[in-house]
């Protein structure tokens, strides 16, 4: 980039603020034997063949889980976490694009 003697350059830092709250993390399982999991489908292309693999993986070493599905719609910013709330003792949500 060439910027001509006396031009100015901005730089934005793309990092937002933020003042959430800040709460602590869920107490880690000591086992997934028996548990509930919960899968959050964020709709997003193939997520499902994700998931399924996750599972899969999962039920070779406990395969007494017992499994809830949550589906989000794609275009929607709603959450659904609360679909799984009560019913399930760890989730596993995919992200990404």
């Amino acid at each position: 980039m060439n910027v001509a003697h006396g031009d100015m350059l901005k730089l934005v830092n793309p990092v937002a603020q933020s003042d959430a709250e800040q709460v602590r993390l869920a107490r880690r399982l000591d086992s997934l034997a028996g548990s509930s999991i919960g899968f959050i489908n964020t709709g997003k292309p193939k997520v499902e063949y994700f998931l399924s693999e996750i599972e899969l993986l999962m039920r070779a070493d406990y395969p007494d889980i017992r499994v809830q599905h949550a589906r989000k719609d794609f275009t929607s910013a709603k959450p659904i976490a609360h679909e799984l709330d009560g019913k399930v003792q760890a989730a596993v949500n995919a992200w990404g694009d």
